[in-house]
């Protein structure tokens, strides 16, 4: 009884995931100079008292088609908006992971990355990010 109360709980778990991931992304619009690395999106968790909750992993899942990407796990200032609860934390560096976009040399016009975020409670949320390079 045990095993099949666990392959239930297993297969939930699974169709949890599998829902989170099919969600709508959540998408972003940045402008970049040609050959200018920008910052396009970052990611920290932290707790109401501004201590670290945990750190998620972000991966690439597409692009991008005219340019590179670099992911960096350290420490930054949060955004956390004024209506946020989290807000006092802005003022703190924290642990957490940021990307950087850089366009190849001469290219102008339209790129895109999409990112996936497995967070360190369990969940996925999937970024895109539309560039526009000029």
């Amino acid at each position: 009884m045990t095993g099949v109360m666990t392959m239930a709980a297993m297969l939930g778990f699974a169709g949890y995931a599998a829902a989170a991931a099919s969600a709508p992304p959540m998408t972003y619009q940045k402008t970049a100079l040609s050959e200018q690395e920008i910052f396009i999106f970052q990611d920290a968790n932290v707790n109401p008292d501004c201590t670290v909750a945990g750190v998620d992993v972000v991966r690439t899942a597409s692009g991008p088609s005219h340019g590179t990407l670099r992911i960096v796990d350290g420490k930054f200032f949060p955004n956390f908006p004024k209506t946020s609860e989290r807000y006092k934390c802005n003022s703190q560096s924290s642990d957490g992971v940021r990307a950087f976009y850089k366009s190849a040399p001469d290219f102008k016009g339209q790129d895109q990355v999409s990112l996936i975020v497995h967070t360190f409670t369990g969940n996925v949320r999937n970024v895109v990010v539309n560039i526009t390079v000029e």
